[in-house]
């Protein structure tokens, strides 16, 4: 399989460049960091389950941060240098190039979190005396999801980019679009609709909590109520405007979110860079 010694490549020259333990060492500092500023600042209350979930509040600034920065690039600068048709004169499809720099990449971001998580667990299991494992175990593939679906995001740009500059523009816009900008979409919908803004915690339409968890940073908060809540609702059925409680409130459907914003950029920048003129 063509696009394995691609990634294969690709993660060697993240270890030579040192941008794997770059990227480790940020994940492990503010893992630990939020476990230690958590405790604290409230102590033993209200406990362990909440002190591990809070670990969701640094990785959903860092991850986007880092995972952006270290994939922009994958293709886009290969492109620019030329090196591309190096690549491209090996018996590599411009499919095992996207398929290997995303796999390349996120096994980059993948031992970043992990060791990020193993020294949390530790930091956990030192404040608290005991760590509630299937919770924490879930809560790390959840997050390197969450780390994949930016990955994804920027090996999306890369490929749809000509250049560094347009690949960077690109991974720029996502950040700010997902971090600040976003928040933002669900209000201005909402007061085009209903002639003002919500007020209150009840009678809010249910497609305003779809526009809030379409954003990958809030579905990565929702599913991570699935692993500590269980696999109701976001919210309940008398916050709601209506009846019924529709499927998008649901916990589980911020998976299928994270999942939706890894797979659509990777094929949209395939689709662009296969059929991009290299020359």
């Amino acid at each position: 399989m063509s696009w394995l010694v691609v990634a294969r490549k690709d993660f060697e020259d993240a270890v030579r460049s040192r941008m794997l333990w770059v990227i480790t060492a940020v994940f492990l500092l503010f893992s630990v960091g939020a476990v230690y500023v958590r405790k604290a600042i409230l102590g033993d209350a209200p406990g362990l389950p909440d002190a591990t979930q809070f670990l969701t509040s640094p990785a959903s600034l860092i991850i986007p941060l880092t995972a952006l920065v270290v994939a922009y690039l994958a293709i886009a600068g290969e492109r620019e240098s030329g090196s591309i048709k190096i690549l491209l004169g090996l018996p590599h499809t411009r499919a095992d190039v996207v398929l290997g720099k995303l796999v390349g990449r996120t096994l980059v971001v993948t031992v970043g979190i992990f060791v990020a998580f193993a020294g949390a667990a530790v930091t956990l299991l030192a404040l608290f005396g005991e760590l509630a494992v299937v919770d924490f175990l879930l809560l790390t593939l959840l997050t390197v999801l969450f780390g994949l679906t930016y990955v994804g995001i920027a090996i999306g740009a890369s490929s749809f980019a000509a250049t560094r500059s347009r690949a960077m523009a690109l991974a720029i816009g996502a950040f700010f679009l997902f971090q600040v900008l976003w928040n933002i979409v669900p209000l201005g919908v909402y007061y085009l609709v209903e002639g003002g803004l919500p007020t209150g915690a009840s009678g809010i339409p249910a497609w305003y909590y779809l526009l809030q968890v379409l954003n990958p940073n809030n579905a990565y908060s929702q599913a991570a109520d699935l692993v500590f809540s269980g696999a109701g609702p976001m919210v309940s059925a008398e916050a709601l405007a209506g009846s019924s409680v529709p499927f998008y409130v649901q916990n589980w459907f911020g998976l299928v979110v994270l999942v939706g914003w890894l797979v659509a950029p990777v094929l949209l920048g395939y689709w662009r860079f296969e059929r991009a003129d290299l020359g």
